[in-house]
């Protein structure tokens, strides 16, 4: 109930002439609650968006306190919770989430003594990972729930995770609770728009250190035990609570004006001092950048980043302590542009969440965006200040725009905004469309509405939301005041509609060839679905060095061909480019007449920027089976040795390698791979800065075929070659031991088996699970999908790092058997495993394959499994779509041969 809701119904309790008419008014509201309680709702498991409703008209000044014991080795750790809340007439019997994973048929036996108001309740009644407390136990007003509680702590496939470090035998133990696993942890109303203040008591050894979202305000030790007493936090969602604890080393940023430290595991601790100084500066100024264009401070009263190995995820921002995955903060290798890039985009990326997500929660996770679109584009504004030499935009435009549109795309897309009728299926909205189509949007927008209006819609947003929850159409109201503008047609179209425009340009010059006498600029729907976008675009009319002649700006408001008539009689530009300094969304492929320009002279464009959205339109003609794959690889082999900006060549080669092993036939392959190898081994060996040296290397690694060349993988490896510039760490020796494994080569096995022995690390452990996947025998695949599918007990972590290498392209035939079975996986993956999983999956066992049968396969499984829920069947159709790409561009550019 809002504040104004509550005043309300003070001011008319006011007006009622007698006690009598309360009583009578209070009990004919009871007898309709009886009518409408959460009985009533049809049973089911999960938190349906009916029951939250609900819940969140019905309660208020919700409350968790949690005593919780944390023992070394203990499967199960012991809680008790005490649950505030408040309840209005009408209310009816109290419904928590409880979810009891591991085995359901628990879930009674594991919650005792349950208490409300101080009086026993035996009679509550535990239904479809539900806890009903009847409402005789309850009372208009305030109330208190105590109960006791168990949970699991494992290393793989609960909310509670253990890590046990092998270098030295320490135990780490942490939460994960996105989206609604907290209720797997503790009773609790698992919906984000029921905040809460927490107020958390955690029992450890005493050579411990816990980290909660705030910060002890006591810590007592007696004997071998430790009690940490956290103070109570502000409102926040049950799914960004959090705790770790283990014997972390602690570093504390002495600069910061805000309490902010960082811990890692202590057999990580002089890695992660070398690294220390950077992730504490971006952090830091990411902080002041963040306040200073939100004009609010950072919401919480301390900031920790708490570095986790084998972490699900890159990160996770709980508030006021965000978790990291170890890799991808403390560089298991040399670094280049593209990983430090990466680094500062998840830093930044959690840390606007402080805000975007923890401070301002969406309401419910249909509206997902609203955070991790936010998230990812503020990343970006904030590494523009933060680190100017890496060029955010052609960043974000290599890192993100190119994911969203391989999703978008494909007919396993979804709206920006997607349904969820239940929290269950809440995995469902994580992927590109809400990761990078929607911060892709969101430049968009700043472009259309206008910076300075965008950002004062922000401004206004966040203060009026702050500690409580917003739809999208919170946001749209707020551009729409910010700018005066109706927004209703432009929100609808590119929040609730899927897919994405397809801009084409058509123009023709006088007969003399001087001057522009036709300029058609035409929107499709690239799924033929009738969709329109508004939008606002710079177009380039480029002379023969790539500089504007004339940069149009320009407003689509809907489809079909029109006419630009500012373009009329402007010179008859070198190229034309659609989308200039990348502000639009949509698949901007060169007319004809530019492609076959820029394939002759793309290396004459001075500007970078320009030149990287030149190199991913022809790729994307690639893709649409327009330019040949060989054209494309031999233009990186002619033109990657300019190029000087280590994201933009990681992205050339990482391109030419996929045309190169997915869509070349075998004859092609043996035919273009000599003299694409010595390309990337000279420039490896003769690059201007370590860094380039390092992108050549890795790319090398994973196209090397040829004797020759791998043969210079076993010198790297063996010591006797050197990459300028690099030093090579466990990490590399691991992917080098990997691509000889994947390649079939005969000495890779001895080698594999001596590194394995010389580094018996937790990481390097990991990698060589990981190498061994690719094993081209078919026994070996056998042993794999056996444990990926029966090993309880496998870390997550280890089958997402292994089953890529499991499904490398040139072994196909020998990973096709296990396609359909992969796919008749999935309803169990969806439900057992963390968010990602499913992606990662079906990317690496579809991807794995590139010819008809394997198609065939996907359509079957599709046509038999008419069950399949709505979810899944589209994840299915967007990881098939780079397969029949795949199968396209063979049949047209490869000449039938095969694989």
């Amino acid at each position: 109930m809002t504040r104004h809701a509550r005043a309300c119904f003070g001011a008319l309790l006011l007006l009622l002439p007698c006690a009598a008419n309360v009583r009578t008014q209070m009990r004919a509201t009871e007898q309709n609650t009886r009518r409408q309680t959460p009985e009533a709702i049809a049973p089911q498991s999960g938190v349906p968006h009916e029951l939250a409703r609900r819940r969140a008209a019905h309660y208020r000044d919700i409350s968790y306190a949690l005593d919780v014991s944390l023992e070394p080795g203990a499967q199960m750790l012991k809680g008790k919770a005490t649950i505030g809340v408040t309840l209005d007439l009408s209310a009816g019997d109290l419904v928590l989430d409880w979810r009891v994973v591991d085995k359901p048929s628990e879930a009674r036996a594991r919650v005792r003594n349950i208490e409300a108001n101080g009086a026993q309740v035996a009679d509550a009644v535990f239904a479809d990972e539900h806890i009903h407390i009847p409402r005789t136990h309850l009372r208009a007003g305030a109330n208190r729930l105590t109960l006791e509680f168990e949970s699991p702590v494992s290393a793989a496939g609960s909310a509670v995770t253990r890590y046990l470090d092998r270098e030295d035998g320490a135990e780490y133990v942490y939460t994960l609770f996105v989206p609604s696993d907290a209720s797997t942890f503790f009773p609790c109303f698992d919906q984000p728009d029921l905040k809460a203040r927490f107020r958390l008591t955690l029992n450890t050894p005493s050579h411990w250190k816990a980290i909660s979202n705030t910060a002890a305000e006591a810590v007592t030790t007696s004997g071998t035990s430790s009690l940490w007493r956290f103070r109570q936090t502000e409102p926040i969602s049950t799914y960004v609570f959090a705790f770790a604890a283990g014997p972390f080393t602690e570093f504390a940023d002495e600069a910061s004006q805000q309490a902010t430290r960082l811990f890692v595991r202590r057999s990580k601790a002089e890695r992660a001092r070398r690294e220390l100084a950077e992730i504490f500066r971006i952090n830091r100024e990411g902080t002041r950048f963040f306040e200073n264009y939100f004009d609010y401070k950072f919401p919480f009263t301390k900031y920790d980043l708490v570095v986790l190995p084998e972490f699900a995820y890159g990160g996770m921002e709980h508030a006021g302590a965000t978790f990291l995955r170890e890799e991808s903060v403390l560089f298991p290798s040399d670094p280049t542009a593209a990983d430090i890039a990466a680094r500062a985009e998840l830093i930044l990326h959690e840390l606007a969440h402080q805000w975007f997500g923890d401070l301002v929660t969406m309401r419910w996770f249909d509206d997902l965006w609203l955070k991790e679109g936010f998230a990812t584009f503020m990343a970006y504004k904030a590494i523009e200040e933060v680190l100017p030499q890496l060029d955010a935009w052609k960043v974000f435009h290599l890192r993100t725009k190119p994911l969203a549109y391989l999703t978008d795309v494909t007919k396993g897309t979804t709206p920006i905004f997607q349904e969820i009728p239940n929290l269950s299926a809440a995995k469902s909205a994580y992927g590109n469309i809400v990761y990078r189509k929607a911060p892709s949007l969101l430049r968009q927008a700043e472009f259309y509405l206008g910076a300075t209006e965008f950002q004062h819609a922000v401004r206004a947003f966040v203060k009026e939301h702050a500690f409580a929850n917003a739809e999208w159409g919170d946001l749209v109201r707020a551009f729409e005041r910010a700018t005066g503008q109706r927004l209703t047609r432009w929100a609808e179209s590119w929040v609730r509609r899927r897919g994405l425009p397809d801009i084409r340009i058509s123009w023709q010059a006088s007969t003399d060839g001087l001057r522009l006498t036709r300029f058609i600029l035409e929107q499709r729907d690239a799924l033929g679905e009738g969709t329109t976008w508004p939008m606002r675009m710079k177009i380039l009319l480029a002379s023969a060095d790539g500089r504007p002649d004339e940069v149009l700006n320009v407003r689509i408001n809907g489809g079909g061909a029109r006419q630009v008539r500012q373009a009329l009689g402007k010179r008859r530009p070198a190229f034309v480019f659609a989308n200039y300094e990348d502000y639009a969304y949509g698949r901007f492929l060169l007319d004809a007449e530019s492609r076959r320009y820029l394939i002759e002279h793309l290396g004459e464009v001075e500007d970078e920027f320009l030149r990287a959205l030149l190199w991913g339109s022809l790729w994307e003609s690639v893709r649409e089976a327009e330019l040949a794959p060989t054209d494309y690889i031999n233009l990186v082999i002619r033109l990657a040795p300019r190029e000087r900006d280590e994201v933009t060549l990681q992205t050339l080669l990482s391109r030419a390698q996929t045309a190169y092993t997915r869509y070349l036939s075998a004859a092609q392959q043996r035919a273009v791979a000599p003299r694409l190898e010595q390309t990337i081994y000279e420039r490896m060996m003769k690059a201007e800065t370590p860094g380039l040296s390092i992108t050549y290397f890795r790319a090398y690694r994973e196209i090397a075929t040829t004797r020759e060349a791998l043969d210079r993988l076993v010198d790297v490896l063996e010591g006797r070659l050197k990459v300028p510039g690099m030093t090579l760490r466990p990490r590399d020796r691991f992917d080098l031991l990997r691509a000889l494994v994947a390649a079939g080569d005969a000495r890779s096995g001895a080698l594999l088996a001596r590194e394995s022995e010389a580094d018996k690390s937790d990481d390097a452990r990991r990698y060589a699970y990981a190498a061994r996947a690719a094993r081209p025998d078919a026994a070996s695949k056998r042993r794999y999908f056996d444990a990926y599918t029966r090993d309880t007990e496998l870390p997550e972590s280890w089958i997402e790092a292994s089953f890529a290498p499991f499904n490398t392209p040139q072994q196909s035939a020998l990973t096709l058997p296990y396609l359909e079975p992969a796919l008749a996986e999935l309803p169990r993956l969806k439900r057992t495993r963390k968010i990602f999983f499913v992606n990662g999956w079906l990317a690496a066992f579809i991807g794995g394959q590139c010819d008809e049968p394997a198609s065939t396969v996907v359509k079957d499984f599709l046509q038999r499994e008419a069950s399949l829920d709505r979810d899944l069947r589209l994840k299915v159709l967007e990881a098939s779509d780079g397969l029949e790409r795949c199968v396209r561009i063979r049949r047209k550019f490869a000449d039938g041969a095969a694989p």
